[in-house]
């Protein structure tokens, strides 16, 4: 169930699991007891929460197969939770919290996900003295739950064969205590919404120098969580929305020297993805930044980019998907979901023909659905110092 399993309200002890976990080792076996008896072995392991699942994960060589994934079962079926590395981890999370507030970036990666997220506390960052007020086993009884209910999905990639595949499962996850039933679910967790448009920039502020700050704007888009095609569309038209504030905001006007364009599109969440330009700039040009990068979204809606423009935005991502393509990493991202969704092979076979077939007029019209002035969500960071500071 993943975050599906957290309420939406409230931050949970469990998003901190991903940072203690592994570390508290097995119940039968410290983390240096591993590490002692395992010298010499190539293993890994690591907890992530996803939107609707709990993932385990970990990379090995072919001669290790096997005792990569019994390290796997031992931390699904008896992980240790021990209190040492809980209580390091509230020691030093305040100083994690200090270095995040000490830059506009810093600040924006502590609170951008749950302001995008419409307030999701899911997202949130947890504050040190609601860390400091969690225990362990809040900790503990969160990961159990959700480790101990809802089917089993194994992705593995990589130089194995299926055979081995197939011994190495049967010998470890295959042969625990039949699972019965769903994974638990609250009201409300399959959902995440965008939030409303604003004319004002939200403010946040970082304890760094004055002459820093941040400019951030997103317009809401569209999801990937049956038809990769339409986020696909969505993730060229940011490409080409990169080349014109690269040319426009970084060349002509100076404003930042390293704007940043992107777009995220959820695999879990229907209707929720974003396209988004962010830059590093000083206070006095964060109304400029805006007003360029609305000036250059309008050329979009008004105008389809020229072929040569749109192959200059796609040449580079074609290259790269061809690229990760040979090794491990992307054939993961995309067949982890196989098991209950099998449509997605074909879906992943034709990510780069689906991109090659973009037109002009694609891109266009993708402008004009989704970079829609009255639905544009700012941000502003600047120093608490600055936005403290009396007028002139």
């Amino acid at each position: 169930n993943g975050e599906r399993g957290l309420p939406t309200d409230q931050i949970s002890p469990v998003s901190v699991a991903p940072l203690v976990f592994t570390t508290g080792g097995l119940g039968k076996m410290t983390l240096e007891e591993m590490n002692r008896a395992l010298t010499g072995r190539i293993y890994s392991a690591g907890l992530g929460i996803e939107g609707d699942a709990w993932r385990l994960s970990g990379a090995t060589r072919p001669a290790d197969l096997q005792l990569q994934m019994q390290v796997l079962a031992a931390y699904l079926t008896d992980p240790g939770f021990r209190p040492q590395p809980f209580v390091q981890l509230q020691n030093f999370y305040p100083q994690i919290l200090a270095q995040l507030s000490a830059t506009p970036m810093g600040v924006f990666q502590r609170d951008a996900s749950v302001l995008l997220a419409s307030g999701d506390k899911r997202e949130a960052a947890a504050t040190a003295e609601e860390v400091a007020g969690w225990t362990i086993d809040q900790v503990k009884t969160g990961v159990t739950q959700g480790l101990s209910q809802g089917p089993i999905h194994i992705t593995m990639v990589g130089d194995v064969t299926v055979d081995d595949a197939i011994k190495t499962v049967a010998s470890t996850f295959g042969a625990l205590p039949s699972r019965r039933g769903e994974a638990r679910t609250l009201p409300g967790s399959d959902q995440r919404r965008f939030p409303a448009a604003n004319a004002q920039p939200v403010q946040l502020t970082h304890t760094g120098p004055a002459e820093q700050a941040m400019g951030f704007v997103a317009w809401p888009t569209t999801d990937q969580v049956k038809d990769r095609t339409e986020a696909r569309t969505v993730n060229i038209l940011s490409e080409v929305l990169s080349l014109r504030v690269l040319e426009e905001i970084r060349e002509k006007q100076a404003l930042t020297y390293s704007p940043s364009t992107g777009a995220q599109a959820s695999d879990v969440y229907k209707d929720y993805g974003l396209v988004s330009v962010s830059g590093q700039l000083t206070p006095a040009t964060l109304q400029k930044f805006y007003e360029e990068v609305d000036k250059i979204v309008a050329g979009l809606r008004e105008a389809p980019p020229s072929q040569d423009e749109l192959d200059r935005a796609r040449r580079p991502v074609i290259e790269r998907l061809r690229q990760s393509q040979a090794g491990n990493e992307y054939w993961l991202g995309q067949l982890e979901d196989i098991a209950a969704d099998p449509s997605q092979v074909q879906q992943t076979l034709t990510h780069i023909s689906d991109i090659e077939a973009l037109t002009p007029a694609d891109i266009q019209r993708a402008a004009q659905k989704y970079l829609v002035a009255d639905r544009a969500f700012r941000v502003n960071v600047v120093s608490a110092n600055a936005a403290a500071a009396p007028a002139q």
